[in-house]
């Protein structure tokens, strides 16, 4: 009997350091949700995704989110983690990944976009999409963990982003800290719904003029049938964007890998604040989904449909099936084969698994926005 409550014991322990189970989820105030759906393939992705990609090699704190060459680490990756371990509860997750975020910091208070395998910086200055994740995962945070100080943490961020990544007078969203506004910005970095919350965390109003800017660019940019936008782009819609050509896949004018993201961001703008003109560009990128199929998506597209890519990824599949969830009923069949699509979809990359861990949390309704007095 000793002996089985030994070995039941050290059972417990083992699970209890690394299985994380996810919590229940529950719909959002606006727009739909899958007919059946549950936390526990979120609990599945979660812990193959922190299984394969957590490490604390090369950390001078805390841990890391291996990239895709799975040796050097990037910005967006901690942001990301920061947002699947806020929302998943897990603590000490959550303060190695902050941690090292706090360890690379550039002049302006952001994270250097890429780190190496050493702990040697290998990319100058700030992602703005990075910096704004982290931001919103520390009021999440606030919440989940019951400290204020996550919630201060956040408001200092959320300032400092206004100060160095949104361009004075336009209230246009650059990429970094250091570049871009006018002619070079990245529409899959728009996510307006954190826009309207920030306001509301820091008293900031001029979060809504960003918001506000970040669909006057959208309806320049997009292609009027499909509602596929580029990778980058100008303010004006034009593009190619200044400085991009030379490594941009397809020169950042198709609809690739960064631009995957934007139905999954504007999302959220609609299913916690209602707000029709989210709502309005999820129907008509999901209308354009919808008619090819979830099942055949591909992993690339030029704006008027083409397709760029010939592969079917969770990034992919899993983005577009969050938009799905910003339209009416008409769509909830589609909605419903895009979850399962993105159930059964593995790429075994850290980008493709990374997007299927917060689609699939996006999905069962765990992204909840946190309660700030």
């Amino acid at each position: 009997m000793r002996i089985f409550l030994i070995a039941a014991f050290l059972t417990q322990t083992f699970f209890a350091g690394f299985a994380q189970t996810a919590p229940k989820g529950k719909a959002y105030p606006f727009g739909l949700m899958p007919t059946k759906y549950n936390t526990e393939e979120v609990t599945k992705a979660y812990t193959l995704w922190k299984t394969k990609y957590i490490t604390d090699k090369g950390c001078p704190k805390g841990k890391r989110v291996l990239f895709d060459d799975m040796k050097h680490t990037v910005s967006e990756g901690i942001g990301y983690g920061m947002l699947a371990s806020a929302y998943m509860k897990d603590k000490p997750l959550f303060d190695d990944l902050y941690a090292y975020y706090n360890s690379f910091l550039d002049p302006q208070g952001f994270m250097h976009w890429k780190i190496d395998e050493t702990g040697k910086r290998a990319g100058d200055n700030a992602a703005t999409d990075a910096d704004e994740d982290v931001a919103f995962a520390l009021v999440v945070a606030s919440k989940n963990f019951n400290d204020p100080k996550y919630l201060e943490e956040g408001k200092k961020l959320i300032n400092n982003m206004m100060k160095f990544m949104i361009e004075p007078v336009t209230f246009i969203v650059k990429p970094g800290d250091a570049w871009g506004g006018t002619n070079t910005t990245n529409i899959s970095y728009y996510a307006t719904g954190y826009y309207r919350f920030f306001a509301k965390v820091s008293g900031d109003k001029n979060w809504l003029k960003v918001a506000d800017k970040c669909y006057e660019i959208i309806n320049k940019s997009m292609n009027k049938t499909t509602g596929l936008v580029p990778d980058w782009n100008k303010a004006d819609g034009s593009v190619p964007a200044e400085g991009v050509t030379e490594w941009a896949r397809e020169k950042g004018v198709a609809y690739l890998y960064d631009a995957a993201r934007t139905p999954w961001r504007i999302a959220f703008d609609y299913l916690w604040y209602g707000k029709p003109e989210a709502k309005n560009y999820c129907s008509l990128v999901s209308s354009f989904e919808k008619k090819i199929g979830i099942e055949n998506i591909k992993d690339g597209y030029f704006l008027d449909g083409k397709p760029v890519g010939a592969n079917h990824t969770s990034t992919f599949v899993g983005t577009f099936g969050v938009g799905l969830m910003a339209t009416d009923a008409s769509y909830q069949a589609e909605l419903d084969k895009a979850y399962a699509d993105n159930i059964k979809t593995f790429n075994d990359v850290y980008f493709n698994d990374m997007l299927r861990l917060l689609t699939l949390m996006g999905q069962t309704g765990m992204f909840f926005l946190p309660e700030v007095k």
